[in-house]
């Protein structure tokens, strides 16, 4: 999974400073609060919200029922959640409400074209 490649778009953009849809790297999944998954992205594009870059988000499924592989996998709308600057995430580690900051509601998939 590590290193695959998918286009998300922002469902609204407001205070946001960068490309609509934005290139995203697949780094790997964290467990979130709640019996949650994120899927831990890295922008391939400069992003900033508020003044401040962003350098990794997670993403989960913003429908209840939706698999985590969904998102990794096909088109899925997403609950996109930006990152505390100092939380350094690790695969497959459990993280609290505390470590993501909801942000938007968007729709990733696959891209194809590397």
């Amino acid at each position: 999974m590590n290193g695959k490649a998918h286009v998300l778009e922002i469902y609204d953009t407001e205070n946001y400073e960068g490309p609509n849809p934005v290139r995203v790297t697949g780094r790997f999944i964290v467990r979130g609060p709640e019996r949650t998954q994120y899927y831990i992205l890295e922008p391939q594009e400069p992003m900033r919200f508020d003044g401040a870059d962003i350098q990794i988000l997670a993403v989960r499924p913003h429908y209840e029922g939706d698999s985590i592989t969904n998102a990794v996998e096909s088109m899925c709308t997403v609950g996109i959640a930006l990152t505390r600057p100092d939380t350094a995430f690790e695969e497959g580690s459990n993280y609290g409400f505390n470590d993501f900051i909801f942000w938007r509601v968007g729709k990733m998939h696959p891209n194809h074209q590397h």
